[in-house]
Order: C-alpha cells, then sequence, then structure tokens
C-alpha cells in the first residue's frame, strides 16, 4: 500500500528481502514483498521475490482460518500483473484453475482474492472469438454470460473457442431440487434425534397439536482443529421453539438437571430461538458436542423435517449434514 503511494521505504523493503524473505513461508507475503519492490523500481530484487513466490505456492497453515493454496495463488497472480509481470500471470493462470474450488465451496477470503485475480485475467486478456453452435458470436463483451433454459440444453448447445488463447468457462445450475439433500458428514459428524420430555423416542407419524418434544443435535469434528462452526437447524411448518436448553438443564458429572437423560449439554457463544429454526454458533475441536431445544406441535398437517446442518464459518466445505424426516400432526382432540 504504501509502495502505491509512492511512500514506501526502499531501504526496508531491500532489507527485508535481503534479510528475512526466506523466513517468511507465505507465498502471498512474498508476492507483496515482490510487487512492492517493482512499483518502487528495483526490479532485480522483485523478480527474486516473485520467484520465491511461485516456489512457495502449496504452503497451507493449518492455524490460520483463511490462508488457503487457493487465495495465495489468486493474490500472487493480481499482485504479479500489477507489477507489469505478464512473463509470470500465464502460468499463475493454470495454476489458479487448478486451484478453483466450486463457489459455495469458497469462503471470504477466497472469494475476494479469487475476484482480484479474475480482473487481472480480464485485463490481461486479448479479444475473444467464439462460436455457438458453429455461428460465430459478434460484438463480445469480457466474460460474456449465456443464459439457457431447459429447452435449449435438452436440444444440445456447444461453444468452440475460435481463438489463440485459452478461453475459461464457468458453468453454473440453478433450479429447485427433485429430493432433499441426503445426509453427508465432510469433516463434520451430525446426528438428530427427535424425543419425548421423558426421553423416549417420539414417533413423528403420530405426533398430536400441543405435544412438546425434545431435539437433540449431537456432533463432531474430524480434524483435531478450531473450528468456528455454525448449526443451523430448519422447523417444520407445523413446530415452534418454545425453549432452549442451557447446560444446566441437562446432566453431567456436576449437573442433574430436569433433562439429564440428553447428558452433558455444550456451551455456545451464541443461541438463537428463530421463527424458522434454531441457530448456535459455537468453537469446536475434536470434542462431543451436544445441544437441545425443546419444540410444539402448534398447526396439524404433513410435513417435511429439513435436516440440520453444521458448518466451518470460515470453510464452506467442512460440513455435517443429517437426512430429512417426514412429519405428521393430528389436530388436538
Amino acid at each position: 500500500v504504501l509502495a502505491r503511494a509512492g511512500r514506501a521505504d526502499l531501504s526496508d523493503l531491500r532489507y527485508f528481502h535481503d534479510a528475512l524473505l526466506d523466513q517468511t513461508p507465505s507465498p502471498l507475503a512474498k508476492a507483496h514483498i515482490a510487487a512492492a519492490l517493482a512499483i518502487m523500481g528495483d526490479r532485480a530484487r522483485s523478480t527474486n521475490a516473485f520467484k520465491k513466490a511461485l516456489d512457495a505456492i502449496g504452503f497451507e497453515n493449518t492455524g490460520d482460518y483463511y490462508q488457503t493454496p487457493l487465495r495465495d495463488v489468486s493474490g500472487v497472480l493480481a499482485l504479479a500483473a500489477e507489477a507489469g509481470r505478464t512473463d509470470l500471470v500465464d502460468g499463475l493462470a493454470d495454476r489458479f484453475a487448478d486451484l478453483m474450488k466450486e463457489p459455495e465451496r469458497l469462503h471470504t477470503q477466497e472469494k475476494a482474492f479469487v475476484l482480484l485475480a479474475s480482473q487481472a485475467l480480464l485485463k490481461n486478456a486479448g479479444p475473444m472469438a467464439l462460436s455457438s453452435n458453429g455461428q460465430q458470436l459478434e460484438n463480445l463483451k469480457p466474460a460474456p454470460s449465456f443464459s439457457l433454459d431447459a429447452a435449449a440444453l435438452e436440444g444440445g448447445v456447444s461453444y468452440r473457442n475460435d481463438g489463440d488463447g485459452p478461453v475459461f468457462r464457468t458453468v453454473t445450475v440453478s433450479g429447485a431440487p427433485a429430493s432433499a439433500p441426503p445426509a453427508t458428514a465432510q469433516g463434520f459428524t451430525l446426528e438428530k434425534r427427535i424425543a419425548t420430555r421423558e426421553g423416549r423416542p417420539a414417533d413423528l407419524s403420530t405426533v398430536k397439536q400441543n405435544d412438546r418434544l425434545v431435539v437433540v443435535l449431537t456432533g463432531q469434528a474430524s480434524a483435531d482443529r478450531l473450528h468456528p462452526a455454525i448449526i443451523a437447524d430448519l422447523l417444520p411448518a407445523g413446530f415452534e421453539i418454545e425453549a432452549i436448553l442451557k447446560p444446566e438443564d441437562g446432566g453431567g458429572r456436576d449437573t442433574s438437571g430436569p433433562y439429564k437423560w440428553i447428558g452433558e449439554i455444550s456451551y455456545t457463544k451464541v443461541s438463537e430461538a428463530r421463527d424458522d429454526r434454531f441457530v448456535a454458533a459455537m468453537d469446536i475441536r475434536r470434542q462431543r458436542f451436544t445441544l437441545a431445544y425443546i419444540v410444539r406441535a402448534v398447526t396439524p398437517g404433513s410435513y417435511v423435517m429439513p435436516g440440520a446442518v453444521i458448518e466451518d464459518m470460515y470453510k464452506p466445505g467442512v460440513v455435517g449434514r443429517t437426512a430429512a424426516q417426514s412429519l405428521k400432526i393430528a389436530a388436538a382432540q
């Protein structure tokens, strides 16, 4: 930032490069030094720092929520483009494409740096020549988009790159799923059970209006690292949350609350009873956790009960989900 403003101390930059760069494991940090040296006019040291940044791509700091190889290569690509190192951009673009994830798996840092890298690639891109179903497309803007409905997809659509350079594509499919998402465990396990207030398993096909049930969520992280996690459990339309159970309501070594059959109830940073869901935030390592809340059956009918979901707030690909269930509520006699 100081170099962009012409206010960086070149002697400090040179000292950092000469004495400390090899002790800096982050490729993004090395690239910041490289870009600053380029802006300040020291091209030789900048070239060396960029080489070391490229060599370090793949580094992972498991103690940093935000650092990933994708974030780093995106940042290095954007900095190389800013420093005028177009000779590095093509090779970095290939590594960027190799490390790219599905959009829903990107955390906030990755999203921001991917946008910076994409902007840099667009600025360095030449004119695009593209054909659709054999017909050349005219007046293409940078990063053109095409929307296809079901009929067009069924008929078949093809695109051909008529230019000399590579063309990258992103395909997004939207629609209503035909069935509920299945249970999954990708870094988290999560279980959901529904019981009577006495702790017996509840029969969800024979619930009556005004019945009160206890929803118990238990889970565990697979990796022994800190996960700032969100747990969300959507309610079927026939349920309303009556109370969230606290640690003192459960049972443990020092606790014998009214719902001691649940066992030890975990502490959370935040837990909320919203109109349509139960939400909790907590820091999880590898220890098993248990959360619970009481629902009341309020509206007769047949419903789908969505699965509960747990997700690492900074790594959305680390997720667990329970299966959906069916619920039938009969009118009160």
